[in-house]
């Protein structure tokens, strides 16, 4: 999980070091506060590797990150649908509380998305 303290500022300072970041998507509860985890995704291919590479042994206040690349039929679209058939809901959008669209993923370049945790 991410450390709750850090924030998605914080976040994207550290990815971007290695990388022109696509998107930073940091999904939320209700109440505002970060679920422990964020999807990460670079312009390239070769960004994703070096930011891989780069942070599998670091900690952020004192927890290890742990990185991963996200699985294509783990999508965000492929979430919903997943979603909707198991609750057998409409298509319904909603916007995340940072004013993300929390369901406009591109994926143009599924190894260029990065979903980490701690």
């Amino acid at each position: 999980n991410v450390p709750f303290e850090a924030s998605k500022n914080e976040l994207k300072e550290l990815f971007s070091a290695f990388g022109v970041l696509k998107t930073l998507r940091v999904p939320k509860k209700f109440d505002g506060s970060h679920r422990g985890f964020a999807f990460v995704e670079f312009v390239s291919k070769a960004e994703a590797a070096k930011a891989m590479e780069a942070l599998q042994s670091t900690h952020l206040y004192g927890r290890k990150l742990v990185l991963g690349y996200a699985k294509k039929e783990e999508s965000v679209e492929a979430m919903r649908a997943k979603l909707q058939s198991q609750q057998g809901g409409g298509s319904k959008r909603r916007k995340a509380a940072d004013g993300d669209d929390a369901t406009g993923l591109e994926e143009d370049d599924p190894e260029a998305l990065l979903d980490f945790s701690l």
